[in-house]
């Protein structure tokens, strides 16, 4: 939009070529310089329309440069508001540029406003118009027919005074008609000239508006599609946002998970350990019982080898003395009791039994089990309750 405006500010620009200017009224001037003080006055005063014109088209151009100008200024300062910081180098850049020309194209036209009110400063101080054409045009007046130097200087034969009025009348005459028709192509001209401008500032007119309603279109169009842009620009931005906070969740979600499964390994590995410990520690416990035990097996195993003699030969004298007292026995109630038993029947018979019953027990005595004869004799009579009692002990 803002290339469209320069190239349309451009355009307009440009000074027309068709306008009156104090130049052109200053070239078309073919009035001798001996006209009269009335064709004088109204050539001055047509000077000074031309210039007034010419002056009040300038202004009006001025004007609508500088509100051109404001216009630009506004929509550059909506648009830097409404834009984002990718765009607004780009835009200010064109706007410099529009500027620059827009401001180039005012000096020019106040140059011109100031040179037009120097010239109509002028003539209102009263310089006549042939000088004042003379300053700024190329001085015509000295090739205009019906001058005074297009008269013969030399005069081959003398005039008389009728001949001299009649040709000062003729003069008058053809000076008049010269200074009618001049002033009638020239008041031709200033109402084409006059024409001329009045539709040149239509079209101008006719323009601007064109470009000023193409202008608001193109400022509509861009700040739709501003808001375009700026609501997918907020879409994009809430589904990356909205992505972002996923999988953030999804990284606090797996940050919480480790440090809980983290906590479980440390809580297991301690545990493990400590079930390791334990059973390292009754290992060791169950070992050194061990060890102490051997120790103690091994002494007793050498205590009874060394006392193993002693105790035989005790067991064997504590045998010979209980056979011994055995057989004392025997023998004093076998010498004391014949003559009581042999007295009865019955008495001779049950000790016959008796005698029987020991001697099928001794024959028998193979077939009983250790575990039979555990149980019958009682467990203070066993020979190794004395070994097994210090072993419960050492436990």
């Amino acid at each position: 939009m803002v290339l469209k405006v320069e190239s349309t500010k451009s355009s307009s620009a440009t000074l027309p070529t068709n306008v009156p200017s104090y130049r052109s009224l200053s070239s078309h001037e073919d009035c001798p310089s001996s006209h009269t003080s009335f064709s004088d006055g109204e050539l001055a005063r047509n000077v000074r329309e031309g210039v007034k014109h010419r002056i009040f088209y300038l202004s009006e151009q001025l004007r609508v440069e500088k509100a051109s100008r404001d216009e630009n200024t506004m929509s550059y300062l909506k648009l830097v508001s409404k834009a984002d910081r990718h765009q607004a180098p780009h835009i200010r850049q064109a706007f410099e540029r529009v500027n620059q020309r827009t401001s180039a194209t005012i000096a020019h036209i106040e140059r011109k406003l100031y040179q037009c009110h120097l010239q109509l400063k002028e003539l209102e101080e009263g310089c006549s118009p042939t000088s004042s054409v003379l300053k700024v045009g190329s001085g015509m007046d000295s090739h205009k027919p019906g001058g005074e130097d297009s008269l013969p200087i030399n005069i081959a034969r003398p005039y008389t005074l009728e001949g001299h009025l009649s040709v000062l009348q003729q003069r008058k005459f053809s000076d008049k008609k010269y200074v009618a028709q001049q002033q009638k192509l020239l008041l031709q001209k200033m109402k084409e000239e006059l024409t001329e401008a009045k539709k040149v500032h239509a079209g101008l007119q006719v323009s601007h508006q064109s470009l000023k309603e193409r202008h608001v279109t193109d400022v509509r169009e861009i700040l739709e599609s501003l808001q375009e842009k700026k609501t997918r620009q907020s879409l994009m931005e809430e589904q990356v946002n909205d992505h972002l906070q996923r999988y953030l969740d999804e990284i606090c979600h797996l940050k919480q998970h480790l440090a809980c499964t983290e906590e479980k390994m440390a809580y297991l590995s301690y545990e493990r350990a400590k079930e390791i410990w334990d059973v390292m520690e009754t290992f060791k416990s169950r070992i050194a019982k061990l060890e102490t035990l051997q120790q103690a097996t091994q002494l007793e195993m050498m205590a009874s080898i060394r006392t193993r003699p002693k105790d035989f030969l005790f067991r064997f004298i504590s045998l010979l003395l209980t056979l011994t007292t055995i057989l004392l026995v025997l023998v004093s109630t076998l010498c004391s009791c014949p003559l009581p038993l042999l007295n009865s029947r019955l008495r001779t018979f049950t000790i016959f039994v008796l005698i029987g019953l020991g001697i099928l027990a001794w024959q028998k005595r193979h077939i009983i089990s250790i575990m039979d004869w555990q149980a019958w004799v009682p467990f203070k009579w066993r020979p190794d309750f004395k070994d097994a009692k210090p072993l419960l002990d050492g436990h």
